[in-house]
């Protein structure tokens, strides 16, 4: 299947203008080609596609129903390059760059993004499967086009400018969107196909994703899903650059940025869990000084879970043992081992309860409710594909209220 980045920024546009214009005459001029040059782009398109786009009638063309799914794509990619170039700070002795689109190429763009990531060109050009030679003379093309620098060098580093980050950005967006409209055409020829990206915290992870990807599987056998495990902002970040299409995990009240937006699935709770065989499990409500006496396992600093368990021994002085892990597999692994503590939801540990192996120390944690839901891009538009498991979150969410 073609990918974002082995189309050509022109042909896109071109795209744009055919389906505004609704002919080839009218397009050809407002994107300066010729009409057996427009038509020529406008074919080898459809080729690469291997989906006709507009029905050619006497009197203009006419998308089709691939076309209507493209174009709508294609239109938000190519407009967050226009609005990145029309952005960036060119020379002052340089007029403003209207079309970035018509003047930059795909592999000048993808050559920026791969070395902004890298950091060196020789590991760019590596990561692309490329010259190190032909990663220069992209960059170095497109910063003729932009009347700029877009890197500094830092030792045996290269870094981008903060004006090339937010480029980088916009690029990174439109290949996501424009992969979603490669995925919305493959969806056209097998029913149900599309690939969708979930970044997840530990207690998603360990239930409600399982279990909804399960019912979404048996729908969607075409469908290609990946999950990602990580920190909360690393995951965060992630989603912003478009590497991720959503993020599952506690919310948080406010949101780290604008340009994220979340909804809630369900409400979670935490128990203080340990192994059944653990000293404490005969106390029936555990002090706080008393399980001050044993290691923790505790979340990385800033979670909801962290703060709980802060709070849970704000007014103890005792030095408290413990390690931060963000691992499920770990943290169980310790509990079952040693007498160690830690705070959880019971959808963490419910095999190992039912199995006689952990066990909540007292009741819920007081306070400790948490709303648990989905974050996504403000802007983000999902396919049908990735909609359809969407759904089924929710109704899997809907099950644990």
């Amino acid at each position: 299947m073609v990918t974002a980045f082995e189309l050509s920024l022109r042909h896109l546009d071109a795209v744009v203008a055919v389906a505004k214009n609704g002919s080839i005459s009218a397009a050809s001029s407002a994107v300066d080609l010729s009409q057996p040059a427009l038509t020529q782009a406008l074919a080898k398109l459809e080729g690469l596609l291997g989906q006709r786009l507009f029905h050619r009638q006497s009197r203009g063309v006419v998308p089709t129903t691939a076309g209507e799914l493209f174009v709508a794509r294609v239109e938000r990619a190519v407009e967050r390059i226009k609005l990145a170039g029309r952005s960036f700070p060119r020379a002052e002795r340089l007029t403003p760059i209207v079309h970035l689109q018509r003047m930059a190429s795909m592999g000048q763009l993808r050559a920026m993004s791969a070395v902004e990531r890298a950091g060196s060109y020789a590991l760019a050009a590596r990561d692309l499967g490329v010259s190190q030679p032909s990663v220069h003379r992209a960059v170095r093309e497109l910063e003729l086009v932009l009347g700029v620098p877009l890197f500094v060098r830092d030792g045996r580093v290269v870094r981008a400018k903060p004006e090339t980050a937010q480029l980088v950005a916009a690029v990174r967006l439109m290949a996501t969107e424009l992969q979603a409209g490669l995925d919305e055409l493959e969806a056209l020829k097998i029913d149900g196909a599309g690939k969708v990206v979930i970044g997840a915290l530990q207690l998603p992870a360990a239930a409600l994703l399982p279990e909804a990807l399960a019912r979404f599987a048996r729908s969607h056998p075409q469908a290609v899903i990946r999950v990602v495990e990580g920190p909360y902002r690393e995951l965060l970040s992630e989603l912003r650059r478009g590497e991720i299409d959503l993020v599952l995990g506690a919310l948080r009240n406010p949101l780290p940025s604008d340009e994220l937006v979340q909804a809630q699935l369900f409400t979670d709770v935490l128990h203080i869990v340990a192994r059944t065989g653990h000293p404490l499990v005969r106390d029936l409500a555990p002090s706080s000084m008393a399980m001050a006496g044993f290691p923790w396992v505790v979340s990385a600093k800033g979670a909801p879970t962290r703060r709980a368990w802060e709070e849970l021994f704000a007014d103890i002085d005792t030095e408290l043992v413990f390690v931060e892990c963000n691992s499920i597999l770990a943290t169980r692994g310790l509990l079952l081992g040693d007498d160690w503590l830690a705070l959880m939801s019971p959808e963490q540990f419910r095999v190992e309860q039912q199995a006689g192996l952990l066990t909540t120390l007292g009741p819920e944690l007081p306070g400790s409710r948490r709303p648990i839901g989905m974050i996504t891009r403000k802007d983000w538009q999902p396919t049908a594909t990735q909609e359809a498991l969407i759904e089924h979150l929710r109704l899997a969410g809907l099950a644990r209220r």
